[in-house]
């Protein structure tokens, strides 16, 4: 893994830890194809992507939407 990789995939993981600790995911986290996926508290599921840290939600992921980039960044720092 490159640094830029390894700094994405920790970023992700911040990303992740912030949806948990703000309750608004709940459960474990699982890796799935390139993703960190969480249940959503509301329905359905987050999916933060391993190489760019970007954030989706929804029922499925071909019907997810992305997240906007504050939000993104707020859950990061949560993370922390």
């Amino acid at each position: 893994m490159t640094p830029t990789e390894t700094d994405m995939s920790l970023r992700a993981t911040s990303i992740a830890r912030g949806l948990l600790r703000t309750e608004r995911a709940v459960g474990i986290i699982s890796i799935e194809q390139g993703t960190l996926r969480l249940t959503c508290r509301s329905g359905g599921f987050y999916w933060i992507m391993l190489e760019d840290a970007r954030v989706y939600r929804g029922k499925t992921f071909i019907k997810a939407h992305e997240l906007q980039p504050k939000f993104i960044d707020t859950m990061e720092r949560a993370g922390w």
